[in-house]
């Protein structure tokens, strides 16, 4: 990191520090899409240069999906003024930990570490076996690979490559699950 990221870095809450060393709600790893509420202007989206998808079903669901095309490099948000209401008021558990002083600064981050790490290992294997689709969710990719393993078109080192694509998944689900997803009517969500 550069010097003057660094300094910037640094003088961020705690909060803010987590959100720019995590980036997963935002880069397809926790979430396929973040709907679009009656407060958003999916226009203003648009022009921002987001894709915004909306479905066909009875009551349509209007939606973003990820990876977001707003989440910068440095896992900064490019329209962060005038991003959707879902994203305004998300707070992983994480977050909600650090915030509530439940866990440390360092333990919130090692966390993210780790999350980060299990999506780098998907994402790898992924490209092992030919998906570079990073315009796609993780989860999504995930399936779509296992379903060619399963098809009995791939070979046996590419269904190894899935088994062990399987378990890094898996690992990933258990850790978001416990670690980074909120749970409707717990005190802390």
């Amino acid at each position: 990191m550069p010097a003057d990221a660094a300094v910037r870095f640094a003088r961020m809450n705690p909060g803010e520090q987590l959100c720019r060393a995590c980036g997963l709600c935002c880069d397809g790893t926790l979430f396929h899409h973040v709907k679009i509420g009656a407060g958003d202007d999916p226009q203003a989206l648009r022009a921002g240069g987001l894709t915004v998808l909306t479905s066909r079903a009875r009551t349509p669901v209007t939606r973003l999906p990820q990876p977001c095309a707003a989440l910068c490099a440095d896992r900064s948000c490019r329209i962060y003024a005038q991003r959707p209401a879902q994203c305004r008021t998300f707070e992983c558990r994480v977050f909600q930990d650090l915030t509530a002083g439940r866990i440390t600064v360092a333990a919130a981050l090692l966390l993210v570490r780790r999350a980060r790490r299990w999506a780098d290992r998907a994402r790898r294997l992924l490209r092992q076996l030919g998906d570079n689709d990073e315009h796609r969710p993780l989860s999504e990719r995930f399936l779509h690979a296992r379903r060619r393993a399963e098809s009995g078109d791939a070979n046996a080192t590419a269904r190894e490559t899935c088994a062990d694509l399987s378990l890094v998944m898996h690992r990933l689900h258990l850790l978001a699950h416990e670690k980074f997803h909120t749970r409707p009517g717990t005190p802390e969500s």
